[in-house]
């Protein structure tokens, strides 16, 4: 019994001292799917062999693909490649340690944790809230940082949400989307994964609303995935691999859920 709370213990220890980050897919908003899945174009029933108009078009009209709204993708062969390498980096890093996390930490603490980071992000929220003029939810996110900063020990514990008080998030590149500035290229980043030159520059500036910048550094909030770490790995880790799974190009299903997503979260803040 005392070796397995040591091992318990080891687990923990090393799980926090390596939050080094975000596998791919780890800052996702969350993904659509069912709108992401890749549908499988059956050859023999189509009756078109490969190479053929007719097979081109159903092909299209399978995959939805219109040169009109065709991704934004100019660097698919380097992001492909970089895809490939966050993949490695999760499989063979990350996946054994969200499983150490796992173990060592009941489930109960991993939602309390998750509701921590996702309370620190309060700030961020509030200042694009305003920079939107949502000031009805900028009221919301306020009452709930403080209320969760207090009654709630840090964000533990969600008291927000019992005085009705719905969380949501805003960030800088939802603020620029709403202002009309295109999302630009896409992009994979190593660690952090799929990103757009708005959503990156967006990213840069939410960091300086953040309060664990100012607390341990800007270099270290990165570090630590920009405030969330294996919490926000352990919450969309299922959501992933059943994604991956699924699609017959996982990396074109995680360009489109990605971009689907974001456009809906931008959409979404001008209603």
């Amino acid at each position: 019994m005392i070796r397995a709370f040591q091992l318990r213990a080891a687990l923990l220890g090393i799980g926090f001292a390596l939050l080094v980050g975000l596998p791919a897919c780890a800052r996702h908003a969350p993904l659509d799917l069912e709108a992401s899945a890749v549908p499988v174009v059956d050859d023999a029933a189509s009756g078109a062999e490969i190479g053929d108009v007719e097979y081109d078009e159903l092909f299209e009209d399978a995959y939805g693909i219109d040169e009109a709204t065709e991704p934004n993708d100019p660097f698919e062969g380097t992001n492909r490649a970089l895809l490939t390498f966050n993949r490695g980096l999760s499989h063979y890093l990350f996946d054994p340690l969200i499983r150490g996390y796992r173990f060592a930490v009941p489930e109960p603490a991993r939602r309390g944790i998750h509701r921590a980071f996702t309370n620190l992000k309060a700030p961020a929220t509030l200042v694009n809230d305003l920079l939107q003029l949502r000031f009805k939810d900028s009221a919301t996110t306020f009452g709930r940082f403080l209320l969760n900063s207090t009654l709630g020990i840090g964000g533990i514990f969600d008291v927000g949400i019992e005085a009705g008080w719905e969380h949501h998030e805003s960030d800088f590149g939802q603020t620029l989307g709403r202002l009309g500035v295109g999302a630009g290229p896409y992009l994979v980043l190593p660690v952090l994964g799929p990103n757009t030159f708005r959503d990156g520059i967006g990213g840069v500036v939410d960091l300086f609303f953040q309060p664990l910048t100012y607390l341990i550094g800007p270099i270290q909030n990165v570090m630590l995935g920009a405030g969330s770490g294996f919490s926000t790995l352990d919450d969309r880790d299922s959501a992933i691999k059943a994604l991956e799974e699924s699609s017959v190009d996982y990396y074109a299903a995680l360009r489109s859920a990605y971009l689907q997503s974001r456009e809906a979260h931008i959409q979404g803040s001008q209603e």
